[in-house]
């Protein structure tokens, strides 16, 4: 059996050189079909990783919380307990001063920038990219003097941030210990976090404020990670709030803020409308190889009976004629693939000239791309050689010598 499947094998690349012509002609539709089908899972695959760095740089982690407290805490530090009993693993305040402070640099003062206080770890709930410098630590926390990360607008607006004060009725000098990359949903165009320390607690929280805002993340697996509207962990906080000096239990509010599983399901449709236009593509392909193994088998039944009569079994045969479609077939994919890979090279390099990806995230060709191309292409030539190989074994040899 081993010899017939040689024997079988060596015969389709001898019928394949002889019949250059059809083998172009049987590439052209699978070459389309398998170019088609790499392209849509390349897209999908950087897709999916796009939507996950998006909607982590630019919204938060998943099963990322925004809870929001409409009236005043009394007791802030029991308030941040029970966020975690409720099920919260990294917590950060998400502030905006009522008061907003003005920055500036030198004699550049800049008065529409827009603050946010936050705690060290916003660093854990939210993807932060950073351009210069580093993200807060725990260490910032004591320091006596308002610490600062900028996005990079207002860092190209301040030119040199060693010298940066904030104020709003007198000015203090800040520090300003890194830079993180602009997002596309950054709250302001030119904006800065302010870590929450005893340095910036009166500027965060006035006696006038009647918001308080926070950033909770949780276990994914969790059941309230399971409600894009917060209900159940707005019930947590709620059997406490009398702990934090909240007796309405409407003032409460919670919602899941991250995007990145929808996203990834918006793309995740897209990819298979795609494949799915790909795939009919690939089986007019397969119909033209079919087409054209028809009419090699008809034009070659001398050819073939002479094996037959010189003792070539009918699983030699069999072989010969299978293996000469998926060796077309192959060779189309092949010529798919590096196609495929010109393209998205250059693909990649005007996307990188014409905009910002995020951390990480590069247009590129996966393994599995073309273990999906080559593996296509060899499945849909076997397919489109069954028929032929059958039609070829039925036929007399008697009659095909006489030809």
């Amino acid at each position: 059996m081993l010899r017939s499947l040689t024997a079988g094998i060596v015969l389709a690349f001898a019928g394949t050189r002889a019949n250059v012509a059809r083998t172009i002609l049987s590439c052209a539709g699978i070459v389309v079909g398998v170019g088609a089908l790499v392209l849509v899972v390349t897209a999908g695959d950087f897709g999916q990783r796009f939507a996950v760095a998006y909607g982590e740089a630019n919204v938060g982690l998943p099963a990322t919380l925004q809870v929001s407290v409409w009236s005043q805490i009394s007791d802030r530090d029991a308030f941040e307990e029970d966020l975690r009993r409720a099920g919260g693993q990294d917590i950060s305040v998400y502030q905006r001063p009522s008061q907003p402070p003005v920055i500036r640099s030198g004699d550049t003062v800049l008065p529409d920038v827009e603050f946010v206080g936050v705690d060290v770890a916003m660093g854990d709930i939210r993807r932060m990219t950073m351009a210069e410098g580093r993200w807060f630590t725990d260490a910032d926390t004591e320091s006596l003097a308002p610490v600062l990360v900028v996005n990079e607008e207002l860092a190209d607006a301040l030119g040199d941030v060693t010298r940066v004060q904030i104020g709003t009725g007198q000015w203090l000098d800040a520090r300003v210990v890194g830079v993180v990359e602009s997002t596309a949903l950054d709250f302001s165009w030119q904006s800065a976090y302010l870590l929450r320390s005893p340095a910036t607690e009166e500027l965060l929280f006035s006696e006038s404020d009647t918001e308080t805002m926070y950033q909770v993340r949780i276990d994914p697996e969790d059941p309230a990670a399971q409600d894009p509207m917060g209900t159940e962990f707005t019930e947590r906080l709620a059997s406490a709030s009398w702990r934090w000096g909240v007796e309405d239990a409407g003032s409460l509010d919670s919602w899941r803020m991250d995007e990145t599983e929808m996203l990834q399901s918006a793309v995740r449709y897209l990819s298979w409308g795609l494949a799915g236009i790909a795939v009919i593509t690939l089986t007019t392909g397969l119909l033209g190889v079919l087409n054209v193994g028809l009419v090699t088998v008809r034009e070659r039944r001398r050819e073939l009976a002479t094996y037959r009569a010189l003792g070539a079994s009918r699983l030699t045969l069999f072989v010969a004629v299978v293996m000469e479609s998926v060796v077309v077939s192959l060779v189309a994919g092949v010529i798919a693939v590096l196609g495929c890979w010109a393209v998205v090279l250059l693909a990649g390099r005007i996307i990188d000239g014409l905009v910002t990806l995020p951390a990480g995230v590069t247009l590129g060709m996966p393994a599995s791309a073309v273990l999906v191309g080559l593996g296509s292409a060899a499945f849909v030539g076997m397919l489109a050689g069954i028929i032929p190989a059958m039609r070829a074994l039925r036929a007399s040899v008697v009659a095909g010598l006489r030809e």
